[in-house]
């Protein structure tokens, strides 16, 4: 998801999660080494540890929107897909991990849909909404 909503969002959305009790698992596409990832992560005050797995092209064999590469993630983390939720921006790379059986949401402040895809069957939102969300879990 790209900072432009502020990272302090980014930020209090984890943090509660983490909190919680929650597995955290950063799913972005695995085409860089996961020192990009790291430095990504730094644009939004982010940290490794605030994560339990990160995928990387090192850890990956699919990339998104391959539903493989939600599989693997499953897989590798030991996770039943109706325990997880993908949170994401894009409409076809973020949400198509639904087809790997688990739960989407769509965060629609800084939506990324090129092939302008239909995206009323998503649950969805901007990320202050998925915050409240979060927090009354």
């Amino acid at each position: 998801i790209k900072a432009v909503v502020g990272t302090t969002d980014f930020v209090k959305i984890v943090d509660v999660l983490k909190n919680k009790g929650y597995k955290l698992i950063l799913a972005t596409n695995p085409i860089l080494p996961l020192s990009a990832a790291i430095n990504r992560m730094a644009f939004v005050e982010l940290k490794t540890n605030d994560f339990e797995y990160i995928t990387a092209f090192e850890n990956s064999t699919y990339c998104k929107p391959n539903p493989k590469y939600y599989e693997e993630i499953l897989e590798k983390n030991n996770l039943n897909p109706k325990d997880c939720l993908m949170v994401g921006n894009n409409v076809l790379e973020d949400m198509i991990a639904k087809k790997s059986g688990i739960e989407t949401y769509l965060v629609t402040d800084v939506l990324e849909n090129e092939y302008n895809l239909d995206y009323s069957k998503y649950n969805q939102g901007t990320l202050k909404d998925f915050y409240k969300k979060v927090c009354e879990l």
